[in-house]
């Protein structure tokens, strides 16, 4: 196996590392008052403000950003493999490419039917024309 191809197969599983990371991260809780440091404030402070609601932004948007940034890193890693399989035709180069390339393929997948699934809906106060959906 050339130097090369070890090269993108080593590159692309530290890319589902990342990937990987980033949903870890995609699936945190971004409240302030959610953590351990401020327990102590909370309970020191009796009018402390109110926290922001999960829903408010950009606790709302977080999850959302680094789901599309781990599909912008899977869609780098599939592209990546697929020019490698593009230059290396021989049989053990092409079974490395395409096992690291295909869990990257299904990850592409999932992420873009999951961020397709958690688009915001559209304001009903949007009053365009041809908005059947809109209070008029």
């Amino acid at each position: 196996m050339s130097g090369e191809v070890t090269f993108v197969v080593l590159y692309s599983v530290a890319l589902l590392g990342v990937v990987g990371l980033l949903e870890f991260y995609a699936r945190q809780p971004t409240s302030a008052w959610a953590s351990q440091v401020f327990a102590g404030y909370r309970r020191a402070v009796p009018d402390a403000p109110q926290p922001a609601g999960p829903d408010e932004w950009p606790h709302s948007e977080v999850g959302r950003f680094h789901r599309a940034l781990s599909l912008f890193v899977a869609v780098i890693a599939v592209l990546l493999v697929s020019a490698e399989l593009v230059r290396h035709h021989r049989p053990l180069e092409a079974l490395a490419l395409v096992a690291v390339g295909a869990p990257h393929a299904v990850v592409v997948h999932r992420l873009q039917r999951r961020l397709r699934r958690e688009a915001t809906p559209p304001d009903d106060t949007d009053h365009s024309p041809g908005d059947e959906g809109g209070t008029h």
